[in-house]
Parts: C-alpha cells; sequence; structure tokens
C-alpha cells in the first residue's frame, strides 16, 4: 500500500509539472503557435492559478506581461522544487 502511494505521489507530481508547462506556454505566442492554437487564446491565468501561493501579488497587480511571465515561471519553479521535496521525503 505504501508504494502504490509513493508512486500516486510521484504520477501527482509528473502531471503538475506538465500542466505547468502546458500553462506557461499558454502564455506565450511562441507557445501557443507550437501547440496549434491560435494567437487571441493567450491567457495567463492557467499559470497564475498554478503559481499559487507565490503568484498572488500577480491577481492585485499589474507591470505587464513580460515582467508577468517572468513571475509566473519563478512562481512554478519554486512549487515544483517544494513538490519534489515532498515527494522525496516520504520514502522513509
Amino acid at each position: 500500500m505504501a508504494r502504490m502511494l509513493q508512486g500516486l505521489q510521484w504520477l501527482l507530481f509528473a502531471l503538475y509539472a506538465v500542466a505547468g508547462a502546458v500553462a506557461l506556454l499558454i502564455a506565450t505566442p511562441a507557445g501557443l503557435r507550437l501547440l496549434g492554437q491560435p494567437e487571441g487564446m493567450l491567457t495567463f491565468l492557467p499559470a497564475k492559478i498554478l503559481g499559487l501561493p507565490w503568484s498572488l501579488p500577480l491577481w492585485f497587480m499589474d507591470d505587464g506581461p513580460i515582467t508577468a511571465l517572468a513571475v509566473l515561471g519563478i512562481c512554478y519553479g519554486m512549487n515544483l522544487g517544494v513538490g519534489m521535496m515532498l515527494a522525496r521525503s516520504s520514502r522513509g
């Protein structure tokens, strides 16, 4: 049972990593072209949600799209780091 739960943690971590990468791609015109979507679909909302709690200031401030993308990349990286530490700590 413990091995199944540990495998589930890594699966959820991998799904979060893929979802975050797609969310950051959706926030750029080049990423939208790569995904085959029109450039009118550009949005920061999924990246802001996946970057929480670090991305909370972006909900209240608007410093421009370049700053938002940089901050969201950092937020996502921090969440990946925390998620990896949590998944590794359960090895026991």
